[in-house]
């Protein structure tokens, strides 16, 4: 051996003691703990997911509903201009009107309904104003005239009713003698 090499250190051995039963144990229950947290949060994730998938699928019904509804609502209203301008007893305004009466049966099995807006007060979130009319016989502000029925299904809006709001007569002029 040389005498400027160092002298080789002995490797250390270091005691290892092994885990008592009770380390093992409480080991094995935080990894249960983790687990069972994991498990319940992604239950829970999975719980909301389907929830939003539910509220996405019904919304895109009721959507496609809106829309097949919204094509039905002029034919109605051309029907109900039609039998306003036809004889009351003939055969086939007799027809018509039992048609529009099972047109209406069938809106009501999709919870729509119709609704009328004369003699109301104007209501701007179920009225559409599309005139004013000076008239005495109804306060101003008040729906006057109907052009189209409104319909809602449920508490939702699907079409405002058309209408004329009253407004005071102007003051006549003024005469030159």
């Amino acid at each position: 051996m040389a005498n400027d090499e160092e002298p080789k250190a002995e490797p250390t051995v270091e005691l290892v003691t092994p885990p008592t039963p009770e380390d093992e144990r409480a080991q094995l229950q935080k990894a249960h703990d983790e687990l069972k947290d994991r498990l319940l949060r992604t239950a829970a994730e999975f719980e909301n997911y389907k929830k939003r998938a539910r509220k996405e699928v019904d919304e895109a019904q009721a959507r496609g509903r809106e829309g097949v509804l919204k094509d039905i609502f002029p034919v109605l209203d051309n029907l109900e201009r039609a039998l306003q301008h036809a004889p009351e007893k003939d055969p086939l305004t007799v027809g018509v009107r039992l048609v529009e009466k099972e047109l209406l049966k069938a809106l009501e099995k999709f919870g729509v309904s119709r609704f009328s807006a004369v003699g109301q007060p104007f209501d701007p979130t179920v009225h559409d104003a599309i005139q004013q009319v000076e008239t005495a016989e109804v306060p101003p502000g008040t729906v006057a005239q109907e052009f189209a029925k409104g319909y809602k299904s449920g508490d939702r809006l699907l079409r405002p009713a058309m209408v004329a709001v009253a407004k005071a007569p102007s003051a006549p002029p003024p005469t030159e003698n």
